[in-house]
């Protein structure tokens, strides 16, 4: 293993699951991929990858359709979303971050769904209209 390899092994235990999200959609553009993929992909839970895609839709940062995820064509809209997240890194490194004890990610961690997201079910209720931004 080289250095660069050495080094790159931790990098992302740094990042956020939605930095890792949407620098991978960022990665593959041209390409659509459901929860499972995506969470393979960025080595996260599944349940965890859903419940951050759906947040990143809902701030039109990801398009959904039945199964599948891709990253927004509104390429604006994510420079400034990006921007207000190293931001926010900025203010963590400088103050603390948010979540302080074990406890407090212990909740947060037990908040997450226990059921598959719905975007990877076979209910035919799913989604199917077209993407709009907001």
């Amino acid at each position: 293993m080289d250095i660069t390899e050495f080094e790159a092994l931790d990098a992302d235990e740094d990042k956020t699951t939605a930095e890792c999200i949407i620098e991978f959609l960022l990665a593959n553009q041209d390409q659509a991929f459901t929860r499972g993929e995506i969470a393979s992909a960025i080595d996260r839970d599944p349940n965890t990858v859903g419940s951050n895609l759906s947040r990143l839709k809902d701030r039109g940062l990801v398009r959904h359709r039945r199964q599948h995820w891709a990253l927004t064509d509104d390429l604006e809209l994510l420079e400034r979303e990006l921007r207000h997240s190293q931001y926010l890194t900025t203010v963590t490194e400088t103050f603390g971050p948010l979540i302080t004890s074990a406890e407090e990610a212990s909740a947060w961690s037990d908040a997450q769904p226990d059921r598959p997201h719905p975007s990877e079910t076979n209910d035919d209720t799913t989604d199917d209209e077209p993407i709009t931004q907001n």
